[in-house]
């Protein structure tokens, strides 16, 4: 087994390149952050205006005030990082709005070609909120989003190793998969979809424990996985469909495995923890909108394609699908290519020597699929092109795990031209985060160089904040300055924990 050096060095080495790539978006998420740390509460009036997601309850919910259409799990994990830093977040913007005031400085310049991002900096710079926002994007990206995602790259690099494939093999897998997926790309700031992902996987390898993966005792492994499954339905009501198909899946393996009873008191433990989660959702509706049960969606004030269905959810549709799948801004087929590769794994799980079993390369694929599925009734996918692949992002990790034994039964050759291939549309992606197609981004990095998003965005606002940026400024000396950092974090380790040479 590999040491716990090589994985705080495989956590570290993520963390610092996801918190590179930070992307200023300030989304939904973030408000509900602010509203939780600053006022101890959920509602949002002081941005009421600010975001198309924010709406007044209507007059016949039995609260009043402002809240967004949006499940509160992920905005209540990353207020813990920014209550811890609120302080000196206070202390910056206080010192810069005294600054403002003395220089009666009034400059709002924004060159942007899209109109409604112009108009949102102009807001929030005339409310003075410009700062403030820009260090909460970052303090819950750096403190909450990356080191989730470093998390789960760890936790499959372990995974993968322990099923037998060595240490090196599964530190290059799990690179893959860090780098190499839309991972890289979601983990920019703030997002509930990639969180249940996360959520999800690390259940899913409690409730699976090959070799006895986890010494924990199988009631206490059921009942943290379920807090987990709870935890993702808490983020987004799409989280049901892991919770409740891990559920399954813990029924099925334990029934297959310690008989009946046993599979039926896990299973029991598991939905136990599912309970704090579910119930925390119900008291958030409870206090934002005074009943416990309808979802944020049923009190939003009308949208576009809000009259199919319930709320925007209707029957399934094949177009959605195809978008979901094919659309060349956002569709999993084109920015995770090796998707294609996980639709083989039940037959590469057939084999000998497979390290993922058919039963759970099945789960992969079901839960994956259900999503898919799910998400081909929401008319809301199709505003994915806003920030890219949003609502599939929960799938990554399981699509990954799937597609790891086709992976290994490739010639090395095609691997590597795969991983390129993978690295290429992910990086650029994490760096352009354009409008445009995956194809765009892609030539954009290739026309115009390496980028860094918000090094864009400070180039475009330099009349406020950086005069000397007008012209811009390459990140190379920053990835030359990261590479060397990453470069000490593998280099200065004891001799006890170097990589074995195994496959």
């Amino acid at each position: 087994m590999p040491s716990s050096g090589v994985r705080l060095r495989l956590f570290l080495t993520c963390w610092i390149l996801y918190s590179l790539h930070f992307a200023t978006d300030f989304v939904r998420e973030h408000y509900l952050v602010l509203g939780i740390v600053e006022h101890q509460s959920y509602a949002l009036d002081d941005y009421y205006g600010l975001h198309v997601d924010i709406f007044q309850n209507p007059p016949n919910a039995p609260v009043q005030g402002a809240h967004h259409g949006a499940n509160p799990g992920i905005s209540m994990v990353a207020a813990m990082p920014y209550a811890l830093f609120r302080p000196a977040v206070d202390w910056v913007v206080n010192r810069e709005l005294a600054s403002r005031a003395d220089r009666a400085d009034t400059a709002v310049v924004y060159r942007d070609d899209r109109p409604r991002r112009v108009e949102f900096y102009h807001r929030i710079r005339e409310r003075g909120l410009d700062i403030r926002f820009a260090l909460v994007s970052a303090i819950t990206q750096t403190f909450c989003m990356a080191p989730l995602s470093a998390a789960s790259v760890v936790l499959l690099f372990s995974l993968l190793a322990h099923l037998g494939l060595g240490t090196r093999t599964s530190l290059g897998m799990s690179l893959l998969y860090a780098f190499g997926t839309p991972v890289f790309f979601r983990t920019g700031y703030l997002n509930q979809n990639l969180a249940i992902g996360l959520f999800s996987l690390a259940a899913f390898v409690l409730l699976w424990n090959p070799n006895g993966f986890s010494a924990w005792s199988p009631r206490r492994r059921h009942l943290i996985a379920g807090a987990l499954g709870g935890l993702s339905f808490l983020c987004d009501y799409s989280g049901a469909i892991p919770m409740g198909l891990l559920g399954l899946y813990a029924w099925w393996k334990q029934t297959e495995e310690r008989g009946p009873g046993d599979g039926f008191r896990l299973a029991v433990w598991y939905a136990a923890g599912c309970l704090p989660g579910m119930l925390l959702l119900a008291q958030y509706q409870y206090a934002s909108f005074g009943n416990p049960f309808y979802p944020p969606q049923h009190w939003m004030a009308p949208v576009e394609w809000i009259d199919v269905g319930y709320q925007g959810v209707g029957g399934l549709s094949t177009e959605l699908v195809w978008l979901l799948l094919a659309d060349p801004r956002y569709g999993l087929l084109l920015t995770m290519p090796m998707t294609l590769l996980a639709l083989a794994a039940p037959w590469f799980a057939r084999t000998e020597g497979s390290p993922v079993p058919l039963r759970e390369a099945l789960v992969c694929l079901v839960l994956s699929a259900s999503l898919v599925l799910f998400f081909g009734t929401v008319q809301y996918t199709r505003l994915q092109w806003v920030t890219g692949i949003r609502y599939l992002a929960a799938v990554l990790p399981f699509i990954f795990l799937a597609a790891v034994p086709v992976l290994l039964r490739l010639p090395r050759a095609v691997v590597w031209a795969i991983g390129m291939l993978s690295v290429t549309i992910a990086w650029s992606m994490s760096m352009v985060r354009s409008q445009g197609t995956v194809f765009d981004n892609i030539q954009q990095v290739f026309i115009e160089g390496f980028q860094l998003p918000w090094l864009t965005v400070l180039g475009k606002l330099s009349a406020q904040y950086a005069p000397w940026l007008k012209h811009g400024v390459s990140p190379l000396p920053l990835f030359l300055l990261t590479g060397a950092l990453v470069w000490l974090v593998w280099k200065l380790e004891r001799p006890g924990n170097r990589l074995d040479r195994t496959r």
